[in-house]
């Protein structure tokens, strides 16, 4: 096995969790349910929207950690993390990234700046997340780029600013969970189905 083989193969297993792709399915299809259900386009008492939501949210939760959970364990084992090797990533995403989004949104929403400032916030999330959990992964490089074009939009007139533009982020968002996700599980079974075909060799 090649050095560069054995350190990609290190680069998932130390990052096991966040390469499960299908866990983000459910995530990304309550979020695009959610941009539907805020959609003003829809005939939806204001009232009523949230309610709509929440339930798509808890329901995706379950799927995630519980259905899809099972699932990973069942077909690619358990893979013991070592938490000190991600204290600098946890630090960085609960005090940085993810108050970053939440200002980024708050902006939009309160100031309407010529930009969707969030959209570049959830660019500069992805792009940080796909370099601390292992790189590859060039799919989510694309979504950052496209999240990036996104939040010019608005300069001609082709999407509105400000709060008007949140809710069709979302759905973009929702959809990079869903694409990414598929991708992301593509790319484990590419990384550990030789591992797995060599134990069955190896145990013959």
């Amino acid at each position: 096995m090649t050095a560069d083989r054995l350190r990609q193969i290190h680069d998932v297993t130390d990052n096991f969790f966040f390469w499960q792709g299908l866990r983000w399915i459910p995530m990304g299809a309550a979020l695009l349910g959610s941009a539907a259900a805020l959609s003003p386009n829809l005939p939806i008492p204001n009232s009523l929207r949230t309610w709509i939501a929440l339930p798509m949210f808890v329901v995706a939760l379950w799927l995630s950690t519980s259905v899809l959970g099972r699932y990973y364990a069942r077909h690619f084992g358990r893979v013991r993390g070592d938490p000190s090797r991600h204290v600098t990533r946890t630090s960085v995403k609960w005090l940085i990234v993810y108050p970053g989004i939440i200002v980024a949104m708050l902006v939009d929403a309160k100031l309407g700046p010529p930009l969707v400032v969030s959209s570049l916030a959830f660019a500069l999330a992805i792009e940080a997340y796909r370099e601390s959990t292992g790189g590859g992964r060039w799919h989510y490089l694309v979504a950052a780029i496209g999240l990036v074009a996104f939040s010019v939009l608005p300069l001609f007139g082709v999407v509105q600013t400000g709060k008007h533009a949140l809710t069709p982020l979302i759905g973009i968002v929702g959809l990079i969970y869903i694409v990414g996700g598929v991708l992301d599980h593509r790319e484990l079974v590419r990384v550990l189905s030789p591992i797995q075909g060599e134990e069955r060799v190896a145990s013959l």
